[in-house]
């Protein structure tokens, strides 16, 4: 797991060629111009969707992994926190579907969580679990990018 500024972005170039085009994305998009959405940077290797969802309480959100995809979730307008910990801490409730490139688990009421706000970013390997979409104070709109790198097989 990362978490970081969009001023630094580019202190993270070098982990692959995939994950610099999207850092380089990040860096010359006006992502606030984008409208919900599903955007290629290179086609399913690396893509972006636009998301305008309202924050909600914890109790309310769930612990998610990917196995294909690695996640920057970069935080457009709004607030938001997002929980991390290691998928080996939790239980299963929702076995991965591989159509959907996710899993599931149970609130183990662990984890840790950070602050997002404009401009921030999060990066989720594949052993991070995380749990998006928490609200600061109250449930909120917001506007958020997720950024898909495809890992190599």
């Amino acid at each position: 797991m990362i978490y970081d500024h969009r001023s630094n972005l580019l202190s993270y170039r070098g982990l692959s060629p995939l994950f610099d085009l999207a850092l380089r994305y990040l860096e010359k998009t006006d992502l606030t111009a984008l409208e919900p959405g599903r955007y290629p940077i290179d086609s399913d290797s690396v893509f972006v969707l636009i998301q305008s969802p309202c924050t909600r309480s914890r109790t309310e959100s769930r612990w998610e992994s990917h196995r294909r995809y690695i996640d920057i979730q970069y935080l457009i307008s709004g607030r938001e926190q997002i929980g991390f910990q290691n998928t080996g801490l939790l239980a299963v409730e929702e076995p991965y579907n591989t159509d959907r490139d996710i899993a599931f688990y149970r609130d183990n009421g662990q984890g840790f969580f950070v602050p997002m706000a404009p401009e921030s970013f999060v990066v989720c390997f594949p052993q991070d679990a995380h749990m998006p979409l928490v609200c600061a104070d109250a449930p909120e709109p917001i506007k958020k990018a997720v950024i898909k790198i495809k890992i190599p097989q």
